[in-house]
């Protein structure tokens, strides 16, 4: 898949300086799968702090024993 990106002139110029052609694409998709990454172990991260927060499992528990069903 082809994406447009813009890129600040001063880092562009560096990076096509830097970077053969070949590589570009490459180089630009391992940083966005780190990047990914990253992201996905810090909401794992907060998933796990607050499934272990007693309170909030508290109110959890308080909110599950509400009568769902309304009578009309």
């Amino acid at each position: 898949m082809r994406v447009t990106l813009s890129i600040p002139d001063p880092i562009a110029q560096r990076f096509r300086a830097a970077v053969p052609p070949r590589q570009r694409s490459r180089l630009v998709t391992g940083l966005i799968e780190q990047e990914l990454a990253r992201r996905d172990d810090a909401l794992v991260a907060a998933c796990h702090a607050a499934n272990s927060d007693p309170a909030l499992e508290k109110e959890i528990d308080q909110w599950q024993t509400f009568d769902d069903e309304f009578e009309e």
